[in-house]
């Protein structure tokens, strides 16, 4: 039943004050071995519990995103191998430490897909 969490929970909408103007907005959609995406504070952590997992994110403003690699509740990932991003609305990733890297997401109406790799995988 885990296994199947982050497929029934197929997309998260997060809304931001994002000051004068429009509301930031992020989504974000398991696609491939992810439990689960929680928001905080414009962070998101993805909970992965293979070490290899694939899931996409859309923005209605251009930002930066952290994102922090989980496997599960009690465990990060150690050192992330490879962080892929591919679509339109992607521009790239830095890495922050072995588990958390920054992405700089353009808005667009396709979203971008992230794959992401830890070096010490299940």
């Amino acid at each position: 039943m885990k296994k199947y969490m982050g497929w029934m929970a197929t997309a998260l909408a997060v809304v931001l004050m994002a000051g004068c103007g429009e509301e930031l907005k992020i989504t974000a959609t398991p696609i491939k071995n992810v439990d689960n995406i929680q928001y905080n504070e414009a962070q998101l952590d993805v909970y992965c519990p293979t070490g290899i997992c694939q899931f996409d994110l859309a923005v209605n403003k251009d930002t930066a995103l952290t994102v922090n690699m989980h496997y599960d509740s009690t465990r990060s990932f150690e050192k992330i191998e490879g962080v892929s991003v591919t679509g339109k609305a992607g521009s790239s990733a830095k890495m922050l430490d072995g588990n958390s890297f920054e992405l700089g997401l353009e808005a667009n109406d396709k979203p971008i897909t992230v794959q992401v790799v830890d070096y010490y995988r299940n």
